[in-house]
């Protein structure tokens, strides 16, 4: 026993040295189109928002419950997800999330009230939820070394795309078809997407070398990846003597990624949630203020690629708190466009791309660090579990900011409830002590 675990083969050198070849090409597209689709459909019931709610004539704060009841199931589904992926494997727990959330999806459109609204939007957000922390996790443990940070932040932005390729068909889909067809087209995609998973998703190596008996489909997985090899492997040293994120080695960064996730989401939701509803109500046009969500997740997405870069020279610990500084200047700054009489749509929504450009790419920069902060053992389970810290935050901001906006000055609090967001997830990543440090200067 003592002569084969000396003679193991670690495998996480083995797979930190492969070339980015077809394989992690074909894997990272796999994966990143789950995330697409998971952002189209968490998006969904707000694209649909101001169909439903001229289709079923209520106010917004009628629709509160049911952008919190779709975070509620997001946010069990993130711990049992990244529970289920740490337990039974990443790939069977991926491809079981999306095809829960597309079938629930589909039966959505079938709603004729809010409160069924509320209970298939609780019940997709089951498998929207599982989703993250084990698409994550997989690509952070299939991804050469290089590759590996950038390829996470391929898979963070996976989110607001869903909802850039979302707002560009509901625009035009919801108008023509009724808003009942949009759930019909997020539900039917990922089942077709299940199909694909189902033959050509690997499982983690990582993952298989820390339970054992697996050398032979490791071997091959490496050989497809381009690489050689031969077990017995060994997977890399637990840090979390119990194997989960509150062993007393990772309590501290739990702590601090619960808080950041728990901020950061209060304040994405609070904007993907209600940005349509808010633009709506400031003079423009359905279809253009569907767009407006769709130009908030673009400039998210373009930024998170760029903040990666500067994450990765100068650490995370500095890039994140900026960000939230840029954050708060350019919440402000929209916030004021919005309510000043006679300012051109076109600048106005030039100030909600600012907003999304660095608080939509907060959350990205949060789950980039989340692949580094968790080691293998419990890293689904970390993620999961910060992420559903973070979901409590996203349903207290879509229940809040629908209650808010109901009250006289409420667009005012709804910036203020953002902000006082942003405060508290800069404090959150102060805590955190597992960061991703900046590039050493030759």
């Amino acid at each position: 026993m003592g002569e084969m675990m000396t003679t193991a083969t670690p495998v996480q050198p083995i797979i930190d040295g492969l070339a980015f070849r077809a394989f992690h090409a074909r894997l990272l597209a796999l994966v990143a189109a789950v995330i697409l689709l998971d952002g189209f459909d968490i998006q969904l019931a707000a694209f649909a928002a101001p169909a439903i709610l001229a289709d079923w004539r209520i106010g917004s704060g009628a629709l509160a419950p049911v952008m919190a009841a779709s975070l509620a199931g997001m946010a069990f589904g993130t711990s049992i997800g990244g529970w289920l992926g740490d337990r039974f494997g990443r790939r069977p727990a991926l491809i079981g999330a999306v095809l829960w959330f597309g079938a629930m999806a589909m039966l959505t459109a079938l709603c004729t009230d809010v409160t069924s609204f509320a209970v298939l939007r609780f019940i997709t957000g089951l498998g929207l939820g599982a989703a993250v922390p084990n698409a994550t996790a997989l690509v952070a443990e299939w991804m050469p070394l290089r590759a590996r940070n950038y390829a996470v932040t391929v898979i963070s932005v996976g989110v607001p795309c869903g909802g850039i390729v979302g707002a560009a068909i509901a625009s035009w889909l919801i108008p023509a078809y009724g808003w009942p067809a949009a759930f019909v087209v997020g539900g039917a995609l990922p089942l077709l997407l299940s199909l694909a998973m189902l033959r050509g998703l690997p499982e983690s190596p990582v993952l298989l070398a820390r339970r054992g008996g697996a050398d032979a489909q490791i071997a091959a997985m490496i050989a497809a990846a381009g690489g050689r090899a031969e077990g017995p492997f060994a997977p890399p040293p637990a840090i979390a003597a119990g194997g989960h994120p509150f062993d007393p080695a990772l309590r501290r960064t739990t702590i601090g990624m619960g808080l950041a996730f728990f901020a950061a989401l209060m304040a994405v939701y609070a904007l993907l949630s209600w940005v349509p509803v808010l633009l709506s109500s400031a003079g423009f046009a359905m279809g253009s203020a569907i767009r407006g969500a769709m130009i908030l997740n673009l400039s998210g997405v373009t930024a998170s690629f760029a903040l990666t870069w500067v994450m990765l020279r100068i650490g995370s610990r500095r890039t994140i708190v900026a960000t939230v500084a840029a954050g708060m200047a350019a919440l402000a700054l929209w916030s004021t466009l919005l309510h000043w009489p006679g300012v051109a749509p076109g600048i106005v929504l030039a100030g909600l791309a600012l907003t999304g450009a660095t608080v939509l790419s907060l959350q990205v920069l949060l789950l980039t660090l989340s692949s580094h902060a968790f080691p293998v053992e419990c890293r689904s389970a970390g993620i999961g579990y910060s992420i559903s810290f973070g979901r409590i935050g996203a349903i207290i901001s879509a229940f809040g900011a629908g209650v808010l906006l109901d009250q006289p000055g409420g667009t005012w609090l709804f910036f203020a409830m953002i902000a006082a967001a942003l405060v508290l997830l800069a404090a959150g990543a102060l805590i955190v002590d597992r960061h991703l440090p900046g590039r050493p200067r030759d």
